[in-house]
């Protein structure tokens, strides 16, 4: 295989990926607590003679350098629901799973059997003082403030765990809406630059139209550098038959 074909089939593993990530952030779009995945590629040959494809437009070595996560918030949308909750401010709800302490912003949280505070996946929601938070049984009267404080009519019965990261980005990625954490990346719990909005969810940061665009041009790249593929075989194969045919 020759250089041009090397170059094209970098590309198109490129824009495989690239789709790959639209089409998981467009199918996340009502996800409430999702958050905009993308990825970063570099090019690092230069334009040679033989990398010109349709148009005599330059290709150049694609290599996958690495993936980040938009950590900008959704828009809040309330619900009214008294265990929806949204954090404003740079902040991760802490979860119990079973593979230990993951982190989320999605606040959409019910009670189990047991009465203790959950996800939809049924993880417990962790207090500061890590453990789960349980309600009695015929405790309605349910608050949560800015502070992540949790009330009742019977009193208060513990603290959300917040956790504020020094960087998101070092934030590992474990399933749609679920992050870990890496060694050497500090944390620090109960920020007072983080407010709880109890009765609301943050919704997805995907801009559907955004992303329906980037699917669009995608698309298009990925065909023209196709196109180019097949123009390069049967111009290998053209020049095999000519010798073949004047030896």
């Amino acid at each position: 295989m020759d250089n041009t074909s090397y170059i094209a089939l970098s590309r198109q593993m490129a824009l495989w990926k690239q789709m790959n990530i639209v089409s998981n952030n467009m199918a996340n779009m009502n996800t409430a607590g999702y958050k905009q995945d993308n990825a970063l590629f570099a090019s690092y040959i230069n334009q040679t003679p033989d990398a010109l494809g349709i148009g005599k437009e330059p290709l150049f070595f694609t290599q996958d350098y690495a993936d980040f996560q938009n950590f900008s918030e959704g828009a809040f949308k309330e619900t009214g629901n008294t265990f929806d909750l949204a954090i404003k401010g740079d902040g991760f709800f802490c979860i119990e799973t079973k593979d230990g302490e993951k982190y989320t912003r999605k606040g959409q949280f019910t009670l189990n059997e047991d009465g203790a505070l959950v996800t939809t996946e049924g993880d417990f929601v962790m207090s500061e003082n890590n453990t789960p938070l349980f309600f009695a049984p015929g405790e309605t009267e349910i608050t949560i403030s800015e502070s992540g404080d949790v009330f009742t009519e019977n009193g208060l019965i513990g603290r959300l765990k917040v956790a504020n990261f020094a960087d998101n980005q070092k934030l590992l990625k474990v399933s749609g809406v679920l992050f870990d954490n890496v060694d050497g990346n500090a944390v620090s719990f109960g920020s007072s630059n983080v407010r709880i909005a109890q009765g609301m969810i943050e919704a997805s940061n995907v801009n559907a139209i955004t992303e329906m665009t980037n699917l669009v041009q995608i698309q298009r790249s990925y065909d023209y550098v196709q196109q180019m593929i097949d123009e390069e075989h049967d111009r290998l194969s053209n020049t095999i038959s000519t010798y073949a045919e004047l030896a």
